[in-house]
């Protein structure tokens, strides 16, 4: 009787050997991951980071473009008083002489008709029927419808009628005064006589 062969003992399958094929593969693979998951936040951060970069340069730009605006506002801002100021300054000069400019007057130029003499007796000595000496003042009224120009002087001739004989002078009319003597003298024939005076004539000085 034969004895059976030893049958060879089966090769065992080979098992799957877990994944720890070679040290520097399990190092690369385990890298990856980390790098992975660093890589996506990292390019967030960066989508981020220019995001805010963006925002802050048009930031900046508008920024920069607010002092040229206030530089443009300031500018334009002293310009309108100067328009508006320029009709007031021309206004003026056509206002102003209406309001301000003074009346013309108009000064009378006196006639002998515009003055009245009074004979004003100071002293009085008589004689009997033979007369009187008389010593008297001139006074004088204007009585012309004007006022007379302060700036001009008249000379006004008189004459004094009553006395024994005739006697003629002369007195200067500045504006409203008259410039007369204080006392002039006359001898009449009779006591009863009366000194009058009247204005011969009237001229410019």
């Amino acid at each position: 009787m034969t004895e059976p062969q030893a049958q060879p003992d089966p090769q065992p399958e080979p098992q799957a050997q877990p994944e720890t094929t070679d040290p520097a593969n399990l190092q690369h693979t385990v890298q990856k991951k980390p790098r992975v998951r660093w890589i996506i936040p990292g390019a967030i951060v960066l989508v981020l980071l220019l995001c805010f970069g963006g925002c802050g340069a048009l930031l900046a730009t508008t920024s920069g473009e607010e002092p040229t605006d206030g530089k443009a506002a300031a500018s334009t801002a002293p310009q309108a008083p100067s328009t508006t100021s320029v009709p007031t300054t021309a206004a003026a000069p056509t206002t102003a002489p209406a309001t301000t400019a003074p009346p013309v007057l108009a000064y009378d130029t006196p006639t002998k008709s515009d003055f009245k003499l009074k004979v004003k007796v100071l002293k009085k000595q008589c004689f009997g029927s033979a007369g009187c000496n008389i010593t008297y003042r001139i006074g004088v009224t204007y009585t012309g419808d004007g006022d007379l120009d302060p700036s001009r002087t008249y000379e006004v001739t008189y004459q004094v009628k009553g006395a024994e004989d005739p006697i003629i002078n002369t007195f200067e009319v500045t504006g409203d005064s008259a410039s007369v003597q204080e006392e002039e003298r006359a001898s009449t024939k009779r006591s009863s006589d009366k000194l009058t005076a009247v204005v011969t004539d009237v001229s410019e000085f």
